[in-house]
């Protein structure tokens, strides 16, 4: 009876002893486990902040990059209101009889106007050396907004709708920017 009683003590000291040692166990994975799936979180957003920190650097390159591209389109855009007026005076006088025999007879003239040509020349192989290049348009080509800017509908006389009817301003690119779009007159239906 005694050994019984030693042994029903024993079993329940063993018992005690596993219990504990299961609850102290239980308390020990559950700690590891709260532990991987912090371990898991952390990692987690070191890999978002590595992938933004290389996007941001991405970023930054690419608009260094750009920044450095289009460093002049500035001063470009400035440019094109001398290249119009260089325009202008060339239609002027060609487009005039008694203005081009005025040149004509005088050397002195002519001498002024071969030079404004020249100075024209110079300068639209300057804009075309450094990537500036007219926009390519003729009347009856098909109206582009993303380059052309409608100042005025027309009626049109063969009845097509977006139609470029003139060119009133010509229109420039730089790289692959539009630096300042055509301004022309588009045609309408009648």
């Amino acid at each position: 009876m005694e050994e019984e009683k030693k042994n029903s003590e024993n079993r329940m000291e063993d018992s005690a002893e596993n219990e504990i040692a299961q609850k102290s166990q239980e308390k020990w994975e559950d700690s590891a486990r709260k532990l991987e799936e912090e371990i898991a979180s952390l990692k987690d957003t070191l890999l978002r902040c590595i992938a933004e920190s290389e996007n941001l650097r991405r970023r930054l390159e690419k608009e260094k990059e750009e920044a450095i591209r289009y460093a002049n389109s500035k001063f470009a855009r400035d440019l094109l209101a001398v290249v119009d007026n260089f325009e202008r005076v060339t239609a002027n006088v060609t487009s005039s009889a008694s203005i081009r025999e005025k040149i004509e007879a005088d050397t002195g003239l002519k001498a002024l106007f071969d030079g404004i040509l020249l100075c024209e020349k110079e300068l639209l192989f300057a804009f075309k050396k450094n990537g500036i290049s007219p926009i390519e348009l003729k009347e009856g080509d098909a109206f582009n907004p993303a380059y052309h800017q409608a100042m005025c509908e027309l009626d049109s006389p063969d009845g097509k709708a977006g139609v470029v009817m003139t060119v009133m301003q010509a229109g420039y690119i730089y790289q692959d920017r539009l630096l300042r779009p055509a301004l022309v007159s588009v045609s309408k239906k009648a």
